[in-house]
C-alpha cells in the first residue's frame, strides 16, 4: 500500500476547513492538487472518505473511521523528523536548551557564558517554553534539556535538581508586610493572592492550592493573571500578594520583595531518558555549576 504523507495532510486539511479551496490555501497548494491527493488516497484505500456537496465537504462514515489513524500517522512522521533533527544536532555538536520564564533571567546568561568559555565547539541554541510545552518539546526532540521548576507531574523524563533558592512575595509598598525582610507561610494566612491562570500550568496550579490546603490554609485568590508581569502589576496595585522564585523577581519602585522563610524553590534539569551524548553531557555539567544571583530582599 502506497500511502503518501502529502495525501494524508490534504485529507486532514479538507476536514478541518470543510472546503477544498480553503484547504488548498492553508497548505499552499492549488485546489486541483488537493483534489488529486484526496482522490488518490481514496483509490488506494478503496473507500469514499468525504461527502462532497456544493456547500460543504465533510467526512463520510469511512472517513470518520480512518481519520484517527491518519492523524496518528502524521504525528508519527513528525516524531521521526524531530528525532532526526535531534540526532543531527548531536552529531554536529549542537545542543538545544529550553527555559521557562522563571529560570530565563538568572540561568540563561550564566549557562551561555559557561558553555562558551569551556566548550566553544558546542553549538548551543536556547528557547523559552511555556509550561505546557516542556514535555512535548522534550519528547519531540525540539530541545535536549530544559531548565525549569518542578513540573508537579510524573513523566518518563530524567529530572535532576541543580539549585535551591528562596521564594519571595511581591507586595505593594503600603502593605503590612512591606517592611519585613522575611516571613513564614503561616504569617500570610488569609492574604488574598494573585495567581496565574490555571490554563497556563494546570499541574503547578493544583499543586500550589493543594500545598496550601495541607497546611490548613485556604487560598483566597483575589484575581487571576495571564502573565507574571500582569501578576506583579496587580500585586503592586494592592490587589493581592504574588509569590515567585527570588531569582525571577525584579525590584522596582512601588513594590517590596519579602522572603518566605519556609518555602524554597527548586530548579530542575529535565532531559529524555536515553543516554546523553558528549555535547549534552558537557552542557549538563555547566548547568550544575550555575549559581544564580538573587535580588535584594526587603522594601524597594
Amino acid at each position: 500500500m502506497d500511502l503518501r504523507l502529502s495525501h494524508l495532510r490534504s485529507l486532514v486539511a479538507v476536514v478541518e476547513e470543510g472546503h477544498f479551496g480553503r484547504a488548498a490555501r492553508k497548505l499552499g497548494l492549488s485546489q486541483p492538487q488537493v483534489t488529486r491527493h484526496v482522490r488518490a488516497l481514496e483509490d488506494e484505500l478503496g473507500l469514499v472518505l468525504l461527502d462532497r456537496t456544493s456547500r460543504r465537504t465533510q467526512l463520510a462514515p469511512a472517513g470518520r473511521a480512518v481519520l484517527p489513524a491518519v492523524l496518528e500517522a502524521l504525528a508519527a512522521a513528525e516524531r521521526v523528523r524531530a528525532s532526526a533533527d535531534a540526532a543531527a544536532r548531536s552529531a554536529g555538536g549542537g545542543v538545544s536548551v529550553g527555559f521557562v520564564w522563571s529560570t530565563l533571567p538568572a540561568y540563561l546568561g550564566p549557562l551561555l557564558a559557561a558553555v562558551g568559555d569551556g566548550h566553544p565547539e558546542i553549538d548551543l541554541s536556547v528557547r523559552q517554553l511555556r509550561w505546557l510545552e516542556i514535555l512535548p518539546a522534550l519528547r519531540q526532540g525540539s530541545v535536549d534539556l530544559v531548565i525549569a521548576r518542578s513540573l508537579h507531574e510524573s513523566s518518563e523524563m530524567v529530572a535532576e535538581p541543580i539549585a535551591t533558592e528562596p521564594t519571595v512575595l511581591i507586595v505593594a509598598d503600603g502593605h503590612r508586610l512591606a517592611g519585613r525582610r522575611r516571613v513564614t507561610t503561616d504569617e500570610v494566612r488569609g492574604e488574598p493572592i494573585i495567581a496565574l491562570r490555571r490554563s497556563l500550568g494546570p499541574a503547578a496550579y493544583d499543586a500550589l492550592l493543594g500545598a496550601a490546603r495541607r497546611r490548613g490554609l485556604e487560598a483566597e485568590i483575589a484575581q487571576h493573571a495571564s502573565s507574571p508581569q500582569e501578576a506583579v502589576a496587580l500585586a503592586g496595585a494592592g490587589i493581592g500578594i504574588y509569590r515567585l522564585p527570588a531569582s525571577a523577581a525584579t525590584p522596582r519602585p512601588g513594590i517590596a520583595l519579602v522572603e518566605i522563610a519556609d518555602a524554597p524553590s527548586r530548579v530542575w534539569l529535565l532531559r529524555r531518558p536515553e543516554p546523553p551524548g558528549a555535547g549534552l553531557l558537557s552542557v549538563i555539567a555547566c548547568a550544575r555549576r550555575i549559581t544564580p544571583r538573587t535580588p535584594g530582599i526587603g522594601a524597594m
